[in-house]
């Protein structure tokens, strides 16, 4: 079927992984291989903690005071990477399609709109892109090929009028993505888009990036329903 006209809407979120901590210990001591790769002398826990946050690379900080009778501390900065990691990488939940399609499809109910149905194209779409972005540790719509998620959903042979695309990273279950598509305005127009009948989704997990979780959704319609 030749192309035809469509429209292409896409959305990205970002989440900073949190979840920071930190502590001193009255002596200082050699680390093992735990994820630190900066140290950093400051005067407070919070600075320590406000120095992580800065960072995206930051999974964890350790403030130790060397001597407890003066203010002096360090500041190390984790990644959570190493054998034996301070800030060790926890799974994602596994994901349950058929749950997210019908919490989708509830939320779109609650609002007046039509059920959407799963469409394998659209999820194996998802997933190159999902797994594009894991393997090179990014958030973006762009493919590294240079491909918009138009391409790709033309790739995998579905004809639209119509397709939108929600991104995101650092999500560790489907609820918390979809919580975070829903208060984001151009991910939640995404969700309740009242033109699309179709839908895809895709979770990939690396854990040796600074994201770790990679999410993409899209939502469609075939072509000959636009015209």
């Amino acid at each position: 079927m030749p192309r035809g006209p469509y429209s292409l809407f896409a959305l990205l979120l970002f989440l900073m992984i949190s979840g920071i901590g930190s502590w001193a210990v009255s002596q200082s001591q050699t680390l093992p291989d735990d994820g630190t790769y900066r140290m950093i002398n400051v005067s407070s826990f919070d600075e320590c903690s406000q120095l992580c946050s800065a960072d995206k690379k930051c999974r964890g900080a350790i403030a130790e005071q060397p001597d407890i009778t003066k203010p002096l501390m360090i500041c190390r900065l984790n990644d959570g990477f190493g054998a034996h990691p301070a800030f060790p990488s926890i799974p994602p939940k596994p994901l349950d399609m058929k749950k997210a399609l019908a919490d989708l499809n509830a939320y779109r109910a609650r609002h007046g709109l039509k059920a959407l149905s799963y469409d394998e194209r659209l999820n194996r779409a998802s997933e190159v892109h999902a797994t594009d972005l894991a393997i090179h540790g990014i958030i973006s719509h762009t493919g590294t090929d240079g491909s918009a998620h138009g391409d790709r959903v033309h790739r995998q042979g579905y004809e639209f009028s119509i397709a939108g695309e929600n991104v995101a990273t650092g999500q560790k279950s489907w609820e918390k993505v979809f919580s975070a598509w829903q208060k984001s305005p151009g991910h939640n127009e995404n969700l309740l888009r009242d033109d699309v009948t179709h839908f895809g989704l895709a979770l990939v997990y690396e854990p040796t990036t600074t994201y770790q979780t990679y999410w993409a959704m899209l939502v469609a319609a075939p072509l000959e329903l636009g015209l």
